[in-house]
């Protein structure tokens, strides 16, 4: 007869300890993926997006002129370029417009081809140089008459002309604060709607700011310079905007 093989009481202990604390870990785990469940669906929220808008007049106007010179060697328009632009410069700080208010935005030169002969790369028969300067005028009542002194000075380029606020900042801030209370204003009537009360806000996301109207950027080469009258500037109004969404838990 064959005798039976016996576990040893000790593996068999270990053996059923083992699977004893793995079972009471599931179980543990089992009960506080529950508990998370079960706050989460207890969580009771409202969620509104407030917004603010407030208007204001622009008392900056940033203007962007150049001059642009053709010639046949690079030597002759960049000279021609200099002398020029140095005319309009002058005309500009004659306004009252200072040196750090003045910043060179774009400059370069580019070769002009001749492809009548037929040949894929062209024949070089000159140079264009493009001289960009953006000025920012304080005194946003003369940026019609900075404008026209730069054109009867040899400005021969506009790209266009925008206007800004010198505290745009402060206008944000106080848009902000409103976009709040009108999010504020929103969460009390939905919670009045269900008969619940609110309390402070749980979570607050400043979703950015924005402001109208845009700048605008028109590229154009300017062909008159027989009038020494100022240009017609209109600057409207800005209109600066703020956005939340906050939370309110009840």
């Amino acid at each position: 007869m064959k005798s039976k093989s016996k576990i040893p009481i000790t593996t068999l202990t270990i053996v059923v300890l083992s699977i004893a604390t793995f079972a009471l870990e599931q179980v543990l785990n089992i009960k506080e993926a529950s508990g998370a469940t079960l706050k989460n669906a207890n969580s009771r929220t409202i969620e509104v997006t407030g917004t603010s808008s407030i208007k204001a007049d622009p008392d900056i106007a940033i203007l962007n002129v150049g001059v642009t010179t053709n010639g046949i060697s690079t030597t002759v328009v960049q000279s021609d370029n200099t002398k020029a632009m140095n005319k309009v410069l002058a005309s500009i700080k004659a306004l009252g417009v200072g040196e750090k208010d003045i910043k060179t935005v774009n400059y370069y030169m580019n070769p002009e081809y001749d492809y009548s002969d037929n040949k894929s790369s062209g024949k070089i028969v000159g140079y264009t140089l493009n001289n960009m300067v953006q000025i920012k005028v304080r005194d946003i009542n003369k940026a019609g008459e900075v404008l026209s002194a730069a054109v009867d000075a040899g400005a021969n380029v506009n790209n266009g002309i925008s206007f800004s606020l010198s505290n745009a900042e402060e206008y944000y801030n106080q848009a902000l604060a409103n976009a709040m209370a009108n999010a504020k204003g929103k969460a009390d009537t939905l919670a009045k709607a269900i008969g619940v009360k609110i309390g402070v806000p749980s979570k607050v996301v400043e979703n950015g700011s924005y402001y109208s109207p845009s700048p605008v950027s028109n590229y154009v080469r300017l062909g008159f310079a027989e009038t020494s009258d100022a240009a017609p500037v209109s600057q409207g109004e800005i209109e600066v905007t703020a956005n939340v969404t906050v939370t309110y838990e009840y």
